[in-house]
């Protein structure tokens, strides 16, 4: 019998970023916990990189390149010299970006040692997954949302002026306008380094907590496994190795956070062909379940730029969908040090993990 919700939270929800001592003693105490419901454990280990240095380094640069973009588009310079200088400027902080992303600009302080756990009974015809690990930046996940499009705006805005200025000299005050959501958006940018200081209660504690809940409730059947993945905060890193090396097909229910406010969503994450039908499938029957409570339920699909475990997955061709549950709220404290235990209720997870299992048994029948 796994160790209640709330017992799982105080053990879970820890600081635990991906290579630290504290994620590994989890994996460990997740693999036993996974044996002692009758699953036979694969620990899979593989090292990874951090992307998230480039976003900081990326954000700052952009940041520095509205600022020095300014006196190029206010004094009488040549026309082109904005336009040049941002040409120029940009392609370079995507390259450098590109580069420390892709670990091609080696960067030791970003690298992990992780692992991977799979069980199973027997032959799984759906997998229960969920990842393991946390990471702290100084920048919480909704701020993360408006300094993207923050930035988006600022780039295009300082093309126009850059544009613009091929006619004359812009006036000041235009120029500082157009550079100033920029420079605003890569200093919340450069805030992404990842730190070792968030417990990741919500993100993603609870979504341990419901797929441990339900595993437990399928006891029974040897045709469900669990995939516990490790670095989802480094890229989705463990879901991109496990379908590298098992190349799977079958369905999953991916869990990603579980707040205790907020409506429940359910995430479709293929909507087309066959595999679209089977998500669509999985999605009505969790649906179905989830509706039986108090909580409201949202069917829809996963939104642009929202990167899951279950994106790596689908797009290895697995039909599956994404389970949350959280608001604005809960996206202003996700990846920061006020995601603690103690603004989160372990039961919301557990009977999101028994609403799981039902929806799974309906299912495989």
């Amino acid at each position: 019998m796994t160790p209640s919700p709330h017992d799982l939270l105080e053990q879970l929800a820890v600081p635990r970023l991906p290579g630290s001592q504290a994620l590994k003693d989890i994996e460990d105490f997740l693999a036993a916990t996974l044996q002692d419901l009758g699953f036979q454990v694969t620990a899979t280990r593989f090292v990874t990189h951090s992307p998230l240095d480039a976003i900081a380094v990326l954000g700052a640069g952009m940041g520095w390149l509205a600022l020095l973009v300014v006196p190029l588009l206010i004094l009488p310079l040549p026309g082109w010299s904005a336009a040049l200088f941002l040409g120029v400027g940009l392609p370079v902080l995507g390259v450098m970006g590109w580069g420390l992303a892709r670990n091609v600009i080696p960067n030791p302080r970003s690298r992990a040692e992780v692992r991977n756990l799979e069980g199973r009974r027997g032959e799984p015809r759906i997998w229960l997954v969920a990842h393991s690990d946390s990471k702290g930046q100084g920048l919480s996940l909704a701020g993360r949302v408006v300094a993207v499009v923050g930035a988006v705006v600022g780039i295009g805005l300082l093309v126009l002026m850059a544009t613009a200025r091929l006619a004359g000299p812009v006036p000041w005050g235009w120029a500082v306008f157009g550079s100033a959501p920029l420079v605003v958006s890569g200093a919340l940018l450069s805030r992404s380094r990842s730190r070792n200081d968030s417990p990741g209660a919500v993100d993603n504690a609870t979504g341990v907590i419901a797929v441990l809940t339900a595993a437990e409730q399928l006891r029974a059947r040897n045709d469900v496994g669990v995939l516990i993945t490790s670095a989802e905060e480094y890229a989705m890193a463990g879901a991109r190795v496990w379908v590298a090396e098992t190349a799977r097909r079958e369905p999953f229910v991916n869990v990603e956070g579980i707040d205790a406010r907020g409506a429940i969503r359910v995430m479709v994450h293929a909507t087309r062909g066959e595999q679209g039908q089977v998500s669509r499938e999985l999605a009505s029957q969790l649906e179905r379940v989830l509706t039986a409570g108090t909580v409201p339920v949202r069917v829809a699909s996963l939104p642009p730029g929202i990167l899951v475990d279950g994106t790596a997955l689908a797009r290895a061709g697995m039909p599956g969908v994404t389970v949350c549950r959280g608001d604005w709220s809960t996206l202003g404290i996700v990846h920061t040090v006020r995601d603690t235990a103690a603004r989160v209720d372990p039961e919301a997870a557990a009977a999101v993990g028994d609403a799981i299992a039902e929806a799974v048994e309906l299912r495989l029948g």
